[in-house]
């Protein structure tokens, strides 16, 4: 028994920088936990994966292995554990992130514009998303980044400010009485630095965990607002074909059977009956 704990011990995984760190199973288990998984699955499964993999082993791989584990016993949680990821797939360009949160605000009943050019007082800006709601218009800047471990940072925060000042300067000039606030959503987290600032400023921030009530996270477990790509069989060729359809949202293919997959997009038989029960599984 000793031999095995000591082997458990020296695994080591590989990260995507090629470094090499020994695996530590309570970091697993604190990363499912996060997904709101029951203390029980989340002990289940890190005991699973950590008597599964072998030294050497990606950080990829290990992921690829406990949402195996997770999608057998908990479809939701498995499709949670996967979001940072999924939302890091709706790239490179950052065109399908900024889709995701206008289907966000949309679900939200606000009414939606993307990709819209606004007068400010000294500039035009390009939008991302444009959001009302009666008398209250947010504007949106949807920062996507590829590196999901990354973070927004304070300039980021101090430029939307700006234009968002720039914008009701104009608004107040041509007699526009509606009221302008700026949200930044983006798909990892902020620096200290950054939320201090909007503290402090009309600028609301919606990152993956941030704020506590209304993040990205939470919003998309409540409203199961899952992208498409957290599908586990989804291919770049499907996704590709979705987002000409502006489907970014597993929800909108509710009622999509098989044969409506395989005949709409020209997937094979056996990838339309595995999206099929993936859709059903978390819908």
């Amino acid at each position: 028994m000793s031999h095995l704990k000591s082997k458990k011990q020296v695994k080591k995984i590989v990260k995507k920088t090629g470094e090499e760190e020994l695996f530590i199973p309570e970091k697993l288990c604190d990363s499912i936990l996060v997904t709101g998984a029951s203390p029980d699955l989340a002990q289940q499964v890190c005991s699973i994966v950590a008597e599964s993999i072998d030294s050497g082993m990606s950080s990829d791989n290990i992921f690829k292995v406990t949402r195996k584990y997770l999608n057998s016993l908990n479809p939701k949680i498995a499709a949670l554990y996967a979001l940072d990821r999924g939302l890091g797939a709706l790239g490179p360009s950052g065109f399908l992130f900024e889709q995701y949160v206008a289907a966000l605000f949309q679900e939200m009943d606000y009414d939606v514009k993307t990709n819209l050019y606004l007068d400010g007082e000294g500039v035009q800006h390009e939008i991302d998303v444009w959001a009302q709601k009666g008398n209250v218009v947010y504007i949106t800047e949807a920062k996507y980044r590829n590196d999901i471990k990354g973070k927004t940072h304070i300039n980021t925060v101090m430029y939307a400010d700006a234009r968002l000042n720039d914008i009701r300067r104009r608004a107040i000039k041509n007699g526009d009485h509606r009221e302008y606030y700026m949200w930044v959503v983006t798909n990892t987290r902020f620096t200290d630095a950054a939320i201090n600032y909007a503290e402090y400023r009309d600028v609301q921030l919606m990152g993956w965990d941030y704020p506590k009530y209304i993040n990205l996270m939470k919003i998309v477990s409540d409203k199961k607002l899952y992208p498409v790509t957290i599908l586990p069989s989804i291919t770049h060729k499907v996704l590709k074909a979705l987002a000409a359809d502006k489907i970014v949202l597993i929800k909108s293919l509710r009622g999509y059977t098989a044969n409506m997959l395989q005949e709409k997009y020209g997937l094979s038989r056996t990838l339309s009956i595995k999206l099929e029960k993936e859709i059903k599984e978390l819908l």
